[in-house]
């Protein structure tokens, strides 16, 4: 058997299924280059990617700066020529600009973009609560890619300013400062130049002026001053004359019984605002309880309807010369009426000679104290024999206006009640007033008749004078617009819940306080009354507003305050806003605040814009010392149709939905008919 030996060196044969590996090398070098050319593929992808949407955001950005950029110039056309906002009838806007270029902040044009601009009135045209208009600007590019920006302007109002003047100097030619502390809290401007005295004044709002600020060394601007400005022109008898027949709609249109003048003395019509508890709640603050009575007074019976003094100190008083003040006084309600029935009434001073009043006194003062027959007699026989110096020298003696439901006593000796078309009865003559005797027809004038139907709820909780109020709120005046017109000069008393704008073609005269029932410090922006006169607006110089000299060297007070409150936005276009006789009377008699003058303080709340700049008073005491401040309220609820300055401010910004826009149909849409 031959024997094969396996010797060093020589190879193992090869096991039976075991193969060689070859090209696995060359899988993974294709693999590898697949990927790094899918990631190279992807990296060019991404890039590309991000580079279409850089171009994308840039071709954005440009077309939200081009509309932006429309609408600052629609505001800037429309602020330099408001006419552009006179649409045709048939048309609902106005374009003015179409398919424009724009060129950016470097001076480049904006490639591939187009601006259109339109313009028109929005909102309601009425002008009730203002007038709007709006911008809408739109920009595209080629392939019809695009931004729509809405800009709503609301005209700025009047009531706006705290204080406007067409010119700041007197009728004499001397100018006015502002000076000695003096601080004004809303916007402030002037179409004359603004004078600042060396004792000072700050300005914590807005200063404007056509010309310059002198002395502006001497003053504090919280929101600086611009001077050199466009003029604000006053608005036109022509642009008030829809005022008068938005009265009328509402049955506001009053001719009056005096001729229109400058004259303040001359005015024979008064209006009185009146809020009434409806709900009793005890407050007169809520909607709905606001209303006006319309008194005319006979001819030759001004100085009544004023309210001057119109007594003698130097005689006892007697029937013929004080018929419009007096004091209160218990006493029975009505002559010979039933023992315990006393209330406090107020008896003027030309009643207490009479011996009428020294037996209803003598009864009150058993019926309220429980005096004894012999001490009330003694009582009642000191208060009608007292002097006038003596009885207007009590604590809570006043004067009222001729009308007031307090002078039955004397405004109904020898007149007709027209409940029932006969005389007044002794027993209603003979009687003190409160709030509920009201005399339609008196000795000086009579009430103007409202209704003959009056409201279910005005019978009810004010009887005695219901169809002689003129509701303010629509509920029981559906018609209403918040419109007064008055064809000459009218008297202005009271206090007025609702919103109010009244024109006259006269003189407006304050006869006495006239606030808001709803106080202005407490921001709820319910009650605003704007006043606007084609002469002058004036703050009477009568008996309660002014300390009266009732002997030598004694002047009293004879109003339930010593100082004036007035809350209201006040438009003189034929002159100024001022004080009747501010030279004349005391110059001591008063305080307002710590200040020693003759009248007291003037609170008032609003503004002030007028012709030429008036006076209340001199540096020496006489007149009133101003307590101004700003309602805010005028600029967010300004009065019903109140002028407006012709310049627009920004109300709305709003972003639109470019897809399948068209301009006619979206203004169409903003504007309710007519």
């Amino acid at each position: 058997m031959n024997t094969v030996s396996e010797s060093a060196g020589q190879c193992r044969t090869a096991r039976p299924g075991q193969r060689e590996r070859k090209g696995v090398a060359l899988v993974f070098v294709l693999i590898f280059v697949v990927a790094m050319a899918a990631l190279a593929m992807s990296s060019i992808f991404m890039a590309s990617n991000a580079n279409l949407l850089a171009k994308s955001y840039d071709r954005e950005r440009d077309l939200k700066y081009a509309a932006e950029a429309a609408l600052a110039i629609g505001k800037s056309r429309v602020n330099a020529d408001p006419l552009v906002l006179t649409i045709s009838p048939d048309s609902a806007d106005r374009t003015i600009l179409s398919n424009q270029s724009l060129q950016g902040a470097d001076g480049i044009v904006l490639a591939g973009i187009k601006i259109n601009i339109y313009v028109g009135p929005t909102g309601s045209t009425s002008g009730q609560f203002g007038r709007f208009s709006s911008i809408v600007a739109e920009a595209r590019d080629q392939r019809g890619n695009g931004f729509i920006r809405r800009l709503e302007l609301t005209q700025e109002s009047f009531a706006k300013f705290a204080y406007w003047s067409n010119n700041e100097n007197l009728s004499s030619g001397a100018t006015i400062f502002f000076n000695n502390g003096d601080a004004l809290w809303g916007p402030v401007w002037s179409n004359d130049t603004i004078s600042i005295g060396s004792g000072g004044a700050s300005f914590h709002d807005e200063v404007g002026t056509v010309w310059t600020v002198e002395g502006a060394g001497y003053g504090t601007f919280s929101k600086g001053k611009k001077e050199h400005q466009k003029p604000i022109a006053l608005p036109t008898n022509a642009a008030l004359a829809t005022l008068g027949t938005l009265a009328t709609s509402s049955g506001w249109n009053f001719t009056s019984a005096s001729t229109a003048s400058n004259t303040e003395t001359s005015v024979r019509d008064r209006i009185e605002f009146m809020a009434s508890d409806l709900n009793n709640l005890n407050d007169s603050t809520d909607l709905n309880e606001g209303f006006f009575r319309f008194y005319t007074a006979k001819s030759g019976q001004e100085a009544a309807l004023r309210g001057d003094w119109p007594g003698d100190f130097s005689t006892p008083p007697t029937i013929n010369n004080v018929t419009l003040c007096g004091d209160w006084h218990y006493g029975p309600n009505g002559l010979n009426a039933a023992a315990g029935t006393s209330v406090i009434q107020f008896y003027p001073a030309s009643v207490h000679a009479l011996p009428w009043f020294r037996l209803q006194v003598r009864q009150g003062y058993i019926d309220k104290f429980g005096w004894t027959a012999a001490k009330a007699d003694s009582a009642s026989k000191a208060d009608s024999a007292g002097t006038l110096t003596k009885t207007m020298r009590m604590p809570n003696a006043r004067c009222y206006l001729a009308g007031d439901p307090h002078l039955p006593s004397t405004d109904r000796v020898g007149q007709i009640d027209p409940k029932t078309t006969l005389a007044y009865p002794t027993a209603a003559i003979q009687k003190g007033g409160t709030d509920t005797t009201f005399t339609p027809n008196g000795v000086n004038g009579s009430w103007k008749s409202y209704s003959a139907t009056p409201n279910d709820t005005l019978k009810k909780y004010r009887p005695w004078d219901a169809g002689y109020l003129y509701a303010i709120d629509r509920l029981y005046n559906p018609t209403s617009k918040g419109v007064i017109y008055t064809s000459g000069n009218v008297g202005l008393s009271g206090t007025l819940n609702g919103r109010i704008t009244l024109y006259a073609k006269g003189s407006i005269v304050l006869l006495d306080d006239l606030r808001y029932a709803n106080d202005p410090v407490k921001g709820v922006c319910r009650d605003i009354l704007g006043l606007i006169s084609d002469k002058d607006i004036t703050i009477a110089d009568n008996a309660i507003n002014t300390p009266q000299l009732l002997s030598s060297g004694n002047w009293e007070s004879l109003d339930d305050t010593k100082d004036l409150y007035i809350h209201a936005v006040m438009m003189a276009l034929g002159s100024s806003f001022r004080a009747e006789n501010y030279t004349l009377g005391s110059t001591s008699s008063n305080t307002c605040d710590a200040i020693v003058n003759g009248r007291g303080c003037i609170y008032l709340s609003g503004g002030i814009i007028q012709l030429s700049r008036g006076a209340v008073a001199l540096s020496d005491g006489h007149g009133f010392a101003k307590r101004y401040s700003y309602d805010h309220c005028a600029v967010v609820n300004p009065p019903p149709y109140f002028p407006t300055t012709g310049r627009f401010q920004d109300n709305r910004y709003l972003e639109l939905d470019p897809a399948g826009f068209n301009h006619t149909k979206y203004f169409q849409s903003l504007t309710p008919n007519p």
